[in-house]
């Protein structure tokens, strides 16, 4: 099929064998013309990304959704950015490392220009790299700082320090405090638990060298979205109740923004009402992939787990379920429409003993945990068009009745990935309206 769309596009009047292109009937070699070739990959391209505008136009998005368009067309290059990245390492055996290096250092150098100017270092703690935003203070008697540690979202195989340079940048400006970024390992080449091991590590590295930066110790906060939320939280569980940690700094608080917390239930209300919508970053298969990577590089497994078919009739009605990730833990105004109560009676016990272990880890999904008493003070911010709110509510609700203090904050008309900085690509009244909330709030308790 590829030799056939090679020839068509290439030259219509050659076939293509091999690395050689040979002329008809006589097969003959011709060198191809350069101009002609590039005119054809032009045409290709255009009609590519024509049949794209097409069919983005009339995909059909939430009603009452800010900027529809735009994000009708990010979705479209998140998508493609997802089915491509695994491609990453193939291709990259065809370019020159000189040539490739010298692209990842100019779009580098482009997201690092759109956030504010302030001084970073790019360092390592506990063995992972990070970057560390801290403007010099002027003089040794300035008062200490604050610091929060920022875990990067992008379903634990996307995204980079210098992918979110301008949201930390703006996070370290607006609150005058250190942002430490850390640069963790990504599925599909690392799975779980990597990824949690290194945000451990880089936290606790920070922890210890609080001093260097004159940080007071009673004011660090854990940070981090989407799957970053996931294991903010979790690194959060760790240095609580894991005894090796005690001696430590304890976290002031912990930033959830729109986390995701749980792969045991794909049909909570929030999944249900946005989980077929195609136009909104995030749906349901899409969520499934991402913990399916996480899990294992294990990417036949979203399709029962985006239909709860990863688990089984006894284990949907254990008390462990019904504790953690009860329904009735979401206030019924996120129930009104598009959601009925999900079937219960069925499953699929080989995925599910195969897979248990790892699924009801509070290391892989912090909402398993039962005992959530003396976690640190959490701010928890959820969005209307996502998939993954009512796992940010079900948390909050739990931290509530756990004693912890719980401050949430809900955008009706938001969506996920909203959270960037100020004029970022997701800019919208909610977006703006989160991100002066979060500066505001965390101004005053941290």
């Amino acid at each position: 099929m590829l030799r056939r769309l090679a020839t068509r596009i290439l030259a219509p009047d050659l076939t293509v064998t091999g690395l050689h292109v040979k002329l008809q009937p006589n097969g003959s070699v011709k060198p191809l013309d350069s101009d002609k070739v590039m005119a054809k990959i032009r045409h290709l391209l255009i009609v590519c990304l024509a049949g794209l505008a097409l069919y983005t136009a009339f995909e059909p998005t939430p009603e009452n959704i800010e900027i529809p368009w735009r994000l009708k067309i990010l979705t479209q290059i998140f998508k493609m950015h997802c089915r491509l990245a695994p491609l990453e390492s193939y291709f990259a055996t065809f370019i020159p490392d000189g040539v490739r290096a010298w692209f990842v250092a100019v779009i580098n150098d482009v997201h690092r220009s759109l956030g504010p100017n302030v001084t970073f270092t790019d360092t390592t703690f506990g063995g992972v790299p990070v970057r560390v935003f801290a403007d010099k203070q002027d003089s040794k008697e300035a008062g200490k700082r604050p610091a929060i540690v920022f875990i990067h979202g992008g379903g634990w195989t996307l995204g980079s320090v210098d992918l979110f340079h301008p949201l930390t940048a703006e996070i370290a400006s607006g609150l005058d405090a250190v942002v430490v970024s850390v640069e963790y390992r990504v599925a599909p080449q690392h799975v779980f638990p990597i990824a949690i091991n290194d945000c451990t590590a880089a936290t606790v590295g920070f922890l210890q060298h609080l001093e260097d930066f004159n940080v007071d110790p009673t004011r660090v906060a854990i940070m981090g979205d989407s799957a970053g939320g996931n294991l903010a939280a979790a690194v959060a569980q760790r240095l609580t109740f894991m005894p090796q940690y005690k001696d430590l700094p304890k976290l002031r608080m912990q930033v959830l923004i729109y986390p995701c917390l749980q792969a045991f239930d794909f049909q909570t209300p929030s999944y249900q009402q946005n989980g077929e919508h195609f136009t909104v970053i995030l749906d349901r298969m899409r969520m499934a992939e991402f913990w399916a990577m996480y899990l294992g590089n294990r990417n036949p497994l979203k399709t029962p787990m985006s239909a709860n078919q990863h688990t089984t009739a006894e284990a949907k009605g254990s008390p462990l379920i019904r504790k953690c990730l009860s329904h009735d833990l979401i206030p019924d105004e996120f129930k009104q429409t598009g959601y009925v109560t999900p079937s219960t009676d069925f499953g699929n016990e080989e995925i599910y003993d195969e897979i248990r272990e790892v699924l009801l880890d509070p290391d892989y999904a912090p909402l398993m945990r039962e005992d959530l008493r003396g976690l640190p003070e959490a701010y928890i911010l959820t969005a209307g068009y996502d998939v993954l709110r009512d796992d940010g509510i079900m948390y909050a609700k739990r931290l509530e009745k756990a004693g912890v203090p719980v401050t949430w904050k809900h955008y009706k008309n938001g969506f996920h990935s909203m959270f960037n900085p100020t004029n970022g690509v997701f800019a919208s009244p909610s977006a703006d309206q989160a991100l002066e909330d979060f500066i505001k709030f965390t101004k005053k308790r941290l």
